[in-house]
C-alpha cells in the first residue's frame, strides 16, 4: 500500500510516502511555498521512487486547524487527486497530529494526557486535549479556539493525572504554562515536519475502512472566519 501525506496547516507545510511496511520518506515544502510548489513537490517526490499519483492508494491530509489559505490549498490538491484515481481520503485534525508526534517521543508506558496547541494569533490558540489509551488517542476537550489563559484553565480541570503539551512553537506558550503551574518536564517540542506522523495514522485508519470520498472530505476551520483574521495577525 502506498500513501501520500499532506500537512498544510501551518506555515511549514511538509509531505510524506509511505508504504504499509513501514518505510516512509519524507520532504519539507520550501519557504513562501504556493499551490504551485506544492503540486511540483508531490510530482518530484512520487518521481524519486518511480511512482506516479495513480499507483497511490490513498492520501492522508491533516485537515485543520491552522491557516485558512494552507488548508485550503493542501485539501483541494488532495481531493483533486483523489477524484481523479478513485481513492480514499484520510483526514486528521492537526491538533491529533501534534499529539501523535509528542506520543511517538515518550516511554510506550506513558498512559497521560496530551495537550496539542498551535498559534491562533491575536491572543488565541487553538488546543486540544487527548487521553492515551494504548496506542490510541481519545479527545477529552475538543479541537477548540481560544485565549491560552482559559484553555489551561479546561485543561487544569479535566484533572490528567500526566500532563504533557505538544507544540512546534512551545516558546509562545512556555511562560504561560509554567505559571499555571506545569513545568518544563510537561514540555514537547514537536518537529514541525508532521506528514511522517500524519503518514502512519493515514495508513493505519485506511487499513480500517476509515477513508473518505473525495467529495466527503471536509476543513476543520474550528472557527474559518476567526481562524483566517488570527492567522493574518
Amino acid at each position: 500500500m502506498n500513501l501520500l501525506a499532506v500537512d498544510t496547516s501551518s506555515g511549514q507545510g511538509s509531505l510524506a510516502l509511505a508504504r504499509d511496511d513501514g518505510w516512509c520518506e519524507m520532504a519539507t515544502l520550501p519557504g513562501e511555498w504556493k499551490s504551485t510548489t506544492l503540486h511540483a513537490e508531490i510530482a518530484r517526490l512520487l518521481g524519486l521512487h518511480g511512482l506516479k499519483s495513480r499507483d497511490l492508494d490513498g492520501y492522508a491530509v491533516a485537515n485543520g486547524p491552522g491557516t485558512f489559505t494552507g488548508l485550503r490549498i493542501g485539501l483541494t490538491a488532495v481531493k483533486a487527486l483523489a477524484e481523479v484515481h478513485g481513492k480514499h481520503i484520510i483526514t486528521v485534525s492537526t491538533l491529533e497530529v501534534l499529539a501523535a508526534a509528542g506520543r511517538d517521543t515518550l516511554p510506550a508506558q506513558f498512559s497521560g494526557g496530551l495537550a496539542a496547541l498551535l498559534d491562533a494569533r491575536r491572543g488565541q490558540i487553538f488546543g486540544g486535549l487527548f487521553r492515551t489509551e494504548g496506542s490510541a488517542l481519545l479527545p477529552v476537550i475538543p479541537d477548540c479556539v481560544c485565549p491560552l489563559k482559559i484553555f489551561l484553565e479546561r485543561v487544569r480541570a479535566a484533572s490528567c493525572k500526566e500532563l504533557r503539551f505538544c507544540a512546534m512553537e512551545l516558546a509562545l506558550f512556555a511562560d504561560a504554562i509554567s505559571q499555571a503551574g506545569w513545568n518544563e518536564l510537561s514540555h514537547l517540542v514537536v518537529s514541525t515536519d508532521l506528514a511522517g506522523t500524519l503518514a502512519r495514522m493515514g495508513i493505519e485508519r485506511l487499513k480500517q475502512g476509515m477513508g473518505l470520498a473525495a467529495e466527503a472530505a471536509e476543513a476543520n476551520y474550528v472557527r474559518p472566519s476567526d481562524a483566517e483574521l488570527f492567522w493574518k495577525g
